[in-house]
Parts: C-alpha cells; sequence; structure tokens
C-alpha cells in the first residue's frame, strides 16, 4: 500500500490505485502499472481463456444435436451456453492450458428426463461401421409412444478429428442401428455417443457415452 507524505500533490512511495511512487538517489519517480489485459494476461487469465476456447471450440461442431439436446434450457440462457457451462465444469481434464483435454466420457450433447437407461453396446465390424444397440426398455401401459422414440448415434476419430453422426436414426423399438463411418477411418480410435428423442422433438434423453473402439 502507498502512503501520502504531503497532500494529494505530494510525493508518495508504493502502489497507489493504478500508479507506483518511488525514489531513487533522492529522486522521486512516479510510474503506472503493467496493465494486465490482453497483452500481459496472468497465468490464471490464460488458463481460464484456454479452457473457455477449448470447449466453445467443442461445442460449436455438435450444435446442431446441441439445439435440440438442450431445448430445455431456455430461461435466461441459450441451448449453446448451456452446453458450454456444462462442459467447462465436467468434461474438462487437465490442470492449465498447457494439458487441458476434453473427457470425452463426460461429454453430453442431449439433457433430458427420457430414458436412456437401456443397457447401449458399440461394436465395430468390417467396412468401418459400428453397430449400435440398446433394449427397448419401455412400458406401453406407462408410456405409450416411448418405443416411437428416436436414436441418435454419434462417433468421434480421434486421428481425423471428425465426427459422424445420424439423427433419428431408428426408432427405440428397432433395438439396433448399424452407422456407416468413412472407409479411411480403418484403424482410427473412436469415441461413441447415443441419446434419444421423442417423435415430435420436444422431449429428450440424456446422451450416454457408449465408450472407445477401433475401427475396423
Amino acid at each position: 500500500m502507498g502512503k501520502y507524505k504531503k497532500g494529494i500533490l505530494g510525493h508518495f512511495r508504493g502502489i497507489v490505485g493504478t500508479v507506483i511512487g518511488s525514489v531513487w538517489r533522492g529522486i522521486h519517480y512516479m510510474k503506472s502499472l503493467p496493465d494486465v489485459g490482453a497483452d500481459n494476461p496472468t497465468p490464471a487469465q490464460i488458463n481460464v481463456r484456454a479452457k473457455l476456447a477449448l470447449v466453445t471450440a467443442f461445442v460449436q461442431r455438435l450444435k446442431t444435436l446441441i439445439t435440440v439436446g438442450y431445448q430445455s434450457f431456455t430461461k435466461g440462457i441459450t441451448p449453446m451456453n448451456a452446453a458450454t457451462g456444462y462442459h467447462l465444469k465436467n468434461a474438462v481434464t487437465g490442470t492449465s492450458a498447457a494439458n487441458y483435454a476434453i473427457n470425452y466420457a463426460l461429454v453430453r450433447f442431449s439433457v433430458g428426463s427420457l430414458s436412456a437407461d437401456v443397457t447401449p453396446l458399440v461394436t465395430p465390424t468390417a467396412g468401418a461401421k459400428l453397430d449400435f444397440s440398446w433394449t427397448d426398455d419401455t412400458d406401453p401401459e406407462e408410456d405409450p409412444t416411448g418405443s416411437t422414440d428416436l436414436v441418435t448415434v454419434l462417433a468421434y476419430s480421434i486421428e481425423k478429428d471428425k465426427f459422424a453422426r445420424k439423427v433419428a436414426a431408428a426408432p427405440r423399438s428397432a433395438e439396433a442401428y448399424v452407422l456407416q463411418l468413412p472407409l479411411d477411418w480403418s484403424a482410427d480410435n473412436v469415441h461413441t455417443w447415443i441419446s434419444f428423442v421423442s417423435a415430435n422433438g420436444k422431449q429428450v434423453s440424456n446422451s450416454v457415452y457408449t465408450g472407445e473402439v477401433l475401427v475396423l
């Protein structure tokens, strides 16, 4: 803390506001403090910006899925903002800008109340195909339209840094869907997810991470 010696026009030493006073060889000096901003960010600011940039870039690529999957977030927040907030809080590993990375197992492109407790499974098969399977757990008496819910499947190639997806791929009652990947994804490692949306598009399930597999 700086202290005034002779009123507001007098000399001072130390920091006062955005300036710092000092004495060298009997001469009093005053200079501005460094501007902590775009040109001189603190380590904490660098970390915050890096984390936000990582998440923003990732969720932006899933915007069409997120617009549907986070549609229930309407009070003072957009679906994209809600998804960004979730992933910032839950789906980033690392301790600083040097090692931040997306935790794919915690990625959620859909958040809702429809059932997703369906024992999902993904099996790679020859020809760069992924066989998605699940169980139809709906009770016709409690949920007469549940079997008409539509499945969305998603895959992300680490090596290619690309997504493959199929929206409304099949009804829940089908209990299976084969996603054809690009043939040049063979030998790639891919992360996979599954989710459901009602036939009228107004209700969704949580998306579920279905694991990492090697494309054949």
